[in-house]
């Protein structure tokens, strides 16, 4: 659906052209709820917080609906810094960064890819001090840093930091003040779930009896 099939299909969902009950919202704000509702929809998909209780990767349907974010990513690490761990080195994120799903590194230039695995503050000393467990030629590890911002903890200087991650949607705009327009770059067949989503934003937004039962029957559709 382009943006403005998905624009016409939300106001006949809220009964605007019949009935004429719903508040007559302007095109930008409907772009608003739209937004809302992919934002809502990849967080749905991607931890389980839905219906099936199934999060990402967990069956087919949640794995096809968010390919069309999925993007890979390589930066060469930045080591000179004084606040950084034993080991650790600097890795910006890019700019529509939104979660990791697999993460490497190479070590020098042409060696194997080895796994980064994620892991958190009060793990790191723990593992640091487990033989079994610290960093080596084989596995390397990350810490959370700030906003766009990573810390690889790995055996020596990162060659190359390899990413794998769902990345950020451009929002829909139904026009941009020259004519243009911006389509959602979900994938074609979760665009009417998304406008239900909306749709639901909207009614509970003005406290529509209608909420209730709209949002039941998304449930019984997702």
């Amino acid at each position: 659906m382009t943006i403005g099939e998905m624009h016409r299909e939300f106001r006949v969902l809220m009964d605007k052209a019949d009935s004429g009950s719903a508040p007559a919202f302007l095109s930008a704000e409907v772009d608003l709820f739209l937004n809302a509702a992919i934002d809502r929809f990849i967080t749905k998909r991607m931890f389980g917080n839905n219906v099936r209780k199934t999060g990402f990767e967990e069956d087919q349907k949640r794995r096809d609906d968010l390919r069309n974010l999925i993007k890979d990513y390589a930066e060469t690490p930045n080591v000179a810094t004084s606040d950084n761990k034993d080991g650790g080195q600097f890795i910006g994120l890019p700019d529509d960064y939104r979660h990791a799903l697999s993460e490497e590194c190479t070590l020098n230039y042409g060696d194997p890819r080895i796994p980064v695995q994620p892991l958190t503050y009060d793990r790191y000393t723990k593992v640091m001090d487990d033989p079994f467990k610290r960093i080596s030629n084989k596995i390397a590890y990350r810490l959370d840093y700030s906003g766009d911002t990573f810390e690889i903890i790995a055996l020596g200087t990162v060659h190359k930091y390899h990413l794998r991650y769902v990345s950020t949607p451009t929002s829909v705009i139904l026009n941009t003040g020259d004519g243009v327009s911006v389509d959602c770059s979900l994938a074609e067949y979760t665009h009417r779930e998304i406008v239900r989503m909306a749709v639901l934003e909207a009614l509970e937004n003005i406290e529509d009896p209608r909420y209730q039962s709209s949002k039941t029957e998304l449930n019984e559709i997702e």
